[in-house]
């Protein structure tokens, strides 16, 4: 070892020996403090991200508002659809849809608090899916409705009915206890406003107006009508008969006529000293047979005298008679004074029945005007108001727009054209339909307690076979229309935004492949039999 080399080790063991305790602790107090510099970078650099983050998502808010306004989320017959639009037209399907069938959407699986997107509407779509289509399926028909209407050079002044939407959306944001600006946002969509939706809803209303016209250019003929009913008259026609219902009283215990029944080891009483629980006896098919063939003989004794004893059913259309006595009601060889019996062997009875008459009613429908008061006034109150004042029939209607709870209806002063007695309350239908009723007649009816009817009397209209016929003709011609006016429109989906496309395109391409494999497994048979007829040959 050189003495250089030397020197410099025994430095390093002096310089090692002589750290003090002092030394080491302040050294220790260095490192601490380096060790805070480095954490306090650390937290400044995430508090940036953080920060970052958060600006970020503030400025998405309008960023996604702007997309939703201007970027294209599907193309409807070449027509670029922006996502306000589509949430706007999405929004008014669904809520259609929940309030015609609200009584009914458990029955259909559908809970409207939930998320639509993970309900099934059916194996393959979800609920969301289908609202999704029933909103395209619209959406190509106002497109093509709109066209039409412009091609046609069809105006109608949006102006007056915007406008009651308007205060009627004030109205109801009010009763709601919310804002203007989130209850449209409640109604169409998340990112709808007034502005922004304007366009949109003056287009439903331009189409809905183009629609009306159309009716009235397609409505029926008198003859038309008569041709329809002359085509269809079991529909159409009602009768009356008398009906007595001959029930077998099949056996609550066995008879001589019970199945057998096998000994079993099962306890009368259940393992905890309760009595067993009694399940209905189920009689056998001798037992009820039995006692079907007693029930005959009351039934054909029923048959001397049901046309005077049975229970009378007048004025019945063949939709709402008995399914199994119908066909024999309505046979057009039927005449006054025909009985029969006829059974029923699902609730073990027999239907005497005795045939009266068959005829086509002409009962005429009616118009009236009508009046739920709001709570300004009682019936009574405003009957007074319009006796006191110019007591017309104008009057009457302007008393209603001041009036009445229907904002709907107050537009045309309350009237309501061809009323039919069908599905009307009996104190309704006993006034308005009462053959001594007079144009210009007036009442205040209250059916329940939060129920009162005022009413103004127009006077008669066509009987209501006339008007279901014509509004069967229409609503075909229409059907039509429509179908033919929207076949050739087409739906783009360019982001894969809807799933139901997705869906249908699978299931297109698994019938195909279905078909293919049918056709290939045909063809190899087809090959394998001519095979076989060549080899016997």
């Amino acid at each position: 070892m050189s003495k250089n080399e030397k020197v410099t080790e025994n430095k390093e063991q002096t310089e090692q020996k002589v750290m003090t305790k002092y030394d080491r602790k302040v050294q220790k107090r260095k490192e601490e403090k380096e060790k805070e510099k480095r954490e306090e970078r650390i937290s400044t650099a995430i508090g940036i991200v953080v920060l970052v983050a958060l600006v970020c998502l503030v400025a998405s808010f309008p960023i996604r508002t702007y997309l939703a306004t201007h970027e294209t989320y599907v193309v409807i017959n070449g027509e670029a659809v922006n996502k306000v639009e589509f949430d706007y037209e999405y929004n008014l399907t669904k809520n259609n849809y929940i309030t015609q069938y609200g009584s009914y959407l458990t029955y259909f699986g559908l809970d409207t608090s939930k998320d639509l997107s993970t309900q099934m509407y059916s194996d393959t779509l979800t609920w969301q899916d289908y609202f999704e289509q029933m909103a395209v399926e619209n959406l190509k028909q106002e497109k093509a409705m709109n066209a039409a209407a412009k091609a046609e050079g069809f105006t109608y002044d949006t102006t007056e009915e915007y406008n009651t939407l308007k205060e009627t959306i004030k109205t109801s944001a009010a009763s709601a206890g919310v804002s203007e600006k989130e209850y449209v946002r409640s109604v169409y969509g998340t990112y709808a406003t007034m502005g922004r939706i304007a366009e949109y809803v003056k287009n439903d209303m331009i189409m809905n107006a183009y629609y009306q016209k159309l009716q009235e250019d397609n409505a029926p003929s008198d003859d038309e009508i008569q041709n329809y009913y002359e085509e269809n008259k079991a529909t159409y026609d009602s009768v009356d008969y008398r009906l007595t219902t001959i029930e077998a009283e099949l056996p609550t215990e066995p008879t001589d006529l019970a199945d057998p029944v096998e000994a079993t080891t099962a306890p009368d009483a259940a393992t905890d000293g309760t009595a067993a629980t009694d399940t209905a006896y189920q009689p056998s098919d001798a037992e009820i047979a039995k006692a079907m063939e007693d029930a005959k003989v009351l039934a054909d004794d029923a048959e001397k005298t049901v046309a005077t004893a049975g229970d009378a059913h007048e004025n019945e259309q063949k939709s709402s008679v008995n399914y199994l006595i119908s066909d024999w009601l309505f046979d057009d060889a039927r005449k006054a004074g025909d009985t029969t019996v006829i059974t029923n062997d699902t609730s073990h009875c027999y239907y005497v029945v005795a045939f009266e008459q068959r005829y086509l009613d002409e009962t005429p429908s009616a118009n009236v005007r009508v009046i739920i008061p709001n709570e300004d006034k009682t019936g009574e109150e405003i009957l007074d108001e319009w006796k006191n004042g110019a007591a017309t029939e104008d009057s009457f209607a302007e008393l209603c727009k001041k009036y009445t709870q229907d904002t709907s209806a107050a537009e045309n002063g309350g009237l309501f054209e061809q009323v039919t007695a069908s599905g009307m309350t009996e104190e309704l239908k006993d006034w308005i339909f009462d053959s001594s009723r007079q144009a210009g007649d007036t009442v205040s009816i209250t059916i329940a307690e939060d129920a009162t009817y005022v009413l103004y009397y127009v006077g008669q209209d066509q009987p209501e076979w006339k008007i279901n016929i014509k509004n069967t003709l229409v609503s075909q011609a229409m059907s039509q229309y429509v179908e033919d006016i929207t076949a050739d429109v087409t739906v783009e989906d360019p982001k894969g935004k809807l799933n139901y496309l997705k869906v249908q395109a699978e299931e297109s391409a698994a019938a195909e492949t279905a078909i293919a494999e049918t056709q290939e497994i045909t063809e190899e048979q087809t090959a394998a039999t001519e095979e076989t007829a060549t080899q016997a040959q």
